[in-house]
């Protein structure tokens, strides 16, 4: 057994806990065929982090921690494996229709390319049940755990085909804020009382809309907004309003647009929760928060594409440079944003566009 991973004190993950999970990383992928088996067995260990994370906040049900350990031996007990354990735990996030993309083939999650053996897998669980820390905890600075600031900057640290071939590389909090004090702050000097509307055409796992949607929330609610970062005028004299309504403005003026398509899952997921977190803070929304509870109503404008291409080429030639990105429907844009907290109709709308016409990521919403 290795020495724990000592417990986080900072929003960002520590060196020790990465390199803990890239050893994780080794260990399952010398069990895993093929020549990708790192790039899987890195979507397993990811994954796990993403589940561990949700547990610990108690948006899905814990499977992985020590206090799980009587369901998992009753489980084993009635004739379940170690790694159906471990499926079980990544399944447990596709509850609520933002995070139904994680586990979706048009997505391409490694994790579907194989799997570890029964003894790796069973390594993983009990890593995470006795040396892991605990991933929810407080912080001096930055945002709250329960935005996933640390899976999202794990994505990074732990899959090296996203770093290196999409060139993911998640800006720390500080430099959002001071990015967004610069362009947010004045826009509400010039936007009194409007529904701001910003868009991130390469927002990763979603730490600058994640700021974003903090500072938006500052603004709509208490109807003044103080810089985070910089030297300057915050802005007051906008008229608040009601969480319901500052969420529905959110959620109609946020979007983000993403080229690798798990990256963009994990950023819809992080989006969603920090807004409902937001909402069952000043008691818009009923607690305990569970993603299964969520209305499915509150699904952010998170797209995969290649923001480059959007609205300058038509869906043919699009499907011929993006093969992978022409093939998803990316839920909650094909129709006006979600009024919280009405459900999504039974069947998504998918945007019916004649071949040659050009092709929208967004629609426009009043």
């Amino acid at each position: 057994m290795s020495k724990p991973v000592p417990a986080l004190t900072q929003v960002e993950p520590s060196r020790p806990l990465i390199r803990a999970l890239q050893q994780r990383i080794d260990a399952l992928s010398d069990g895993i065929p093929g020549r990708h088996a790192r790039r899987t067995a890195a979507g397993w260990v990811y994954m796990s982090a993403l589940a561990v994370w949700a547990g610990d906040h108690g948006l899905i049900p814990g499977r992985l921690r020590a206090a799980d350990r009587p369901a998992r031996k009753q489980f084993l007990q009635q004739g379940g494996t170690d790694l159906a354990w471990l499926t079980l735990a990544v399944a447990d996030l596709a509850v609520h229709p933002c995070a139904w993309p994680l586990l979706d083939p048009a997505y391409n999650n490694p994790v579907r390319d194989g799997s570890p053996t029964q003894a790796a897998a069973r390594a993983l669980t009990d890593w995470w049940a006795e040396e892991a820390p605990d991933l929810n905890y407080p912080t001096d600075r930055g945002p709250a755990t329960v935005t996933g600031w640390l899976p999202g900057d794990l994505l990074q640290a732990v899959t090296d085909d996203r770093r290196l071939a999409n060139a993911l590389c998640q800006s720390p909090w500080w430099l959002a804020d001071g990015i967004l004090d610069r362009t947010l702050i004045p826009a509400a000097r010039d936007f009194t009382d409007q529904t701001l509307r910003l868009i991130d055409p390469t927002c990763g796992t979603g730490h600058f809309l994640i700021r974003a949607i903090d500072m938006l929330w500052e603004l709509y609610t208490t109807g003044q907004l103080k810089p985070r970062q910089m030297r300057m005028d915050g802005v007051t004299g906008w008229t608040p309003v009601s969480p319901l309504e500052a969420a529905r403005r959110i959620l109609a003026g946020v979007d983000g647009v993403e080229l690798d398509p798990v990256t963009a899952a994990v950023c819809r997921l992080r989006v969603t929760v920090t807004v409902a977190h937001l909402m069952h803070e000043a008691g818009a929304l009923p607690g305990p928060l569970r993603l299964a509870a969520l209305p499915a109503g509150l699904l952010p404008r998170i797209v995969v594409g290649d923001s480059l291409l959007a609205g300058k080429v038509s869906r043919t030639e699009y499907a011929r440079v993006r093969p992978e990105q022409a093939r998803i429907v990316n839920l909650g844009t094909d129709q006006p944003a979600a009024q919280v907290p009405a459900p999504l109709p039974a069947e998504p709308t998918v945007l019916a566009l004649p071949p040659d016409e050009q092709l929208p990521l967004f629609d426009d919403v009043a």
